[in-house]
């Protein structure tokens, strides 16, 4: 019988932790911060704790919060959504707190992109993004993600339109590339510093309201 294992969800210097009621209000800060308001999820607005808490959940398959384990400190968020189980795909979503450009999320995001392909049979998750967000994350494209689509002028910002990109990350071709950064992160050297002044977001869209 072959031996089973549950996905890590906690490696050496991040950890996967879920979302409880107390985190609302953190979350609900950090939406409305400078480097976010306009970027995150409700894209300037600043909608009621009632509507905030709802979106946070409405058609989400798995979601947590990304914690560093040296401060205890969540620097960002990573989300499963709108999960098709006929056709073997869903959505996953990230946006990072801290503003310090460091690998700390891309482990985070390695660990829960693991959970999700191990936990469920997707052969492909999708990620939307706006195209002024993309720069941040352009260093995977053609090594964990591939841009399957664009919507042209979808999304109105800093007094211009932005396409919203498609991306695919397939699960062959991820789980190859990226059993060795996962094994860093669970036994590998220390990383190095954290630097810059970089916010990385790719989040999923708020659910329309009746």
């Amino acid at each position: 019988m072959e031996a089973f294992a549950n996905p890590p969800m906690r490696g050496r210097h991040v950890s996967l932790r879920a979302v409880t009621a107390d985190d609302y209000g953190f979350l609900a800060a950090a939406q409305t911060t400078e480097a976010m308001v306009v970027r995150w999820r409700f894209r300037g607005s600043t909608p009621g704790p009632d509507r905030a808490h709802q979106s946070m959940w409405q058609n989400v398959l798995a979601q947590f919060l990304v914690v560093s384990t040296v401060s205890d400190r969540p620097i960002g968020l990573v989300a499963a959504y709108q999960p098709n189980f006929q056709d073997g795909h869903a959505h996953v979503a990230a946006a990072r707190f801290d503003t310090r450009r460091s690998p700390l999320m891309i482990l985070g995001n390695t660990l829960f992109l693991n959970y999700v392909f191990t936990c469920w049979d997707f052969h492909k998750l999708y990620m939307k993004l706006p195209e002024y967000n993309f720069p941040q994350i352009r260093t995977g494209l053609n090594r964990y993600f591939e841009v399957e689509g664009r919507l042209r002028d979808h999304y109105f910002y800093g007094g211009r339109r932005w396409d919203e990109l498609v991306l695919a990350v397939y699960r062959e071709p991820w789980m190859e590339r990226a059993r060795k950064r996962l094994s860093v992160e669970l036994a590998g050297p220390p990383l190095p510093k954290a630097t810059g002044q970089t916010v990385t977001l790719q989040v999923p869209p708020v659910p329309e309201t009746p």
